[in-house]
């Protein structure tokens, strides 16, 4: 069993230019303990994408996969990471962003599902599973 933690924001404030394309699945660091060197090896993903409002207007995710061993890192570590690392993935100063929206998600998987597939030749991956 285990966990996706997916942390993000919407925010104002990225460089028009650059604000043109998305990322799908981007990983741009090895493992490494989370918390800034607190948690647990974790490999975190990234994903972003223009927001509709502005052309300065921007969405991104950090999200990553780990187990449920109690020295995970917390949610709140998660989101630490995110703002420590977000300036070197998007080529942005925090001081020039303007949150619009932050969040969080949980999304569980199982070894053994409670909800099985219905079907013989469909297999469950990433978060479906």
């Amino acid at each position: 069993d285990g966990v996706c933690v997916v942390v993000g924001s919407c925010a104002d404030g990225y460089r028009k230019e650059f604000n043109t394309f998305g990322d799908v699945i981007f990983a741009d660091t090895l493992t490494e303990p989370a918390a800034g060197g607190a948690g647990c090896p974790t490999q975190y993903f990234w994903e972003a994408f223009p927001a509709s409002a502005s052309a300065t207007q921007r969405t991104t995710y950090l999200f990553t996969y780990m187990g449920l061993e109690p020295e995970r890192p917390s949610v709140m570590d998660i989101m630490e990471d995110y703002w420590r690392l977000l300036p070197r993935y998007q080529g942005v100063d925090l001081d020039d962003l303007t949150p619009e929206r932050v969040l969080f998600g949980l999304f569980t998987s199982y070894k053994d599902s409670p909800l099985p597939v219905q079907f013989d030749r469909v297999m469950q991956i990433g978060d479906a599973g």
